[in-house]
């Protein structure tokens, strides 16, 4: 019986593997220059971090966010940028432990430089920032406002996935409060991008 088996496996036909061709170069590098462009959204995680007076008394927090923009060119966008960060009131005070979430929106400019799948941008603007309690006020850091300007701007890096539609990256921020005497803040995130 097994020497039936072994000469009906023997007896096959070799196999052979079908090859039609190489891996396209399209397909290995793809043309940014089919890449979509217009209409886009970005989703965002990341931390804010705030310096200067206001960084002695509040930790960094926790960052959620989105944009809405448009490509006007394959160069020059222009987005709308809303953001959320939660943070814990640090030091040695009556109001240690307490959270303070901040509240962002700005109107922003971008400039992109792309090498193939791979593109640099920097951005820059100006908004509104709302905080969600007055403890900096309790705490001698501010002025009695609990709304107030930044500006501010930043850069980043962008990897466009195989489709034509998705990207991710990595961005900096720094934006100067105005109201907030002396404060600044600083973010970083990462994000998921997809162009319509």
């Amino acid at each position: 019986m097994a020497a039936l088996a072994t000469s009906w496996l023997l007896s096959g036909a070799p196999v052979r593997a079908q090859v039609t061709s190489e891996p396209s170069a399209a397909v290995v590098f793809p043309d940014p220059a089919k890449f979509a462009r217009g209409l886009f959204t970005e989703g965002e995680v990341g931390a804010v971090a705030f310096f200067g007076r206001a960084g002695h008394v509040v930790s960094p927090g926790f960052a959620v966010g989105a944009r809405l923009g448009y490509d006007l060119t394959s160069w020059l966008a222009v987005q709308a940028h809303a953001l959320g960060s939660t943070h814990q009131i640090a030091g040695n005070n009556v109001l240690a432990g307490q959270l303070l979430q901040t509240y962002q929106g700005t109107l922003e400019g971008k400039l992109t430089y792309r090498l193939s799948q791979t593109s640099i941008f920097a951005e820059g603007g100006i908004g509104v920032e709302r905080l969600s309690t007055n403890a900096l006020y309790a705490l001698g850091v501010e002025p009695r406002y609990r709304v107030g300007l930044l500006f501010g701007g930043g850069g980043g890096i962008d990897y466009h996935s195989l489709s034509r539609h998705f990207s991710v990256g990595v961005r900096g921020d720094f934006e100067v409060l105005h109201e907030l005497v002396s404060s600044q803040e600083l973010m970083a995130s990462t994000y998921l991008r997809y162009t319509f």
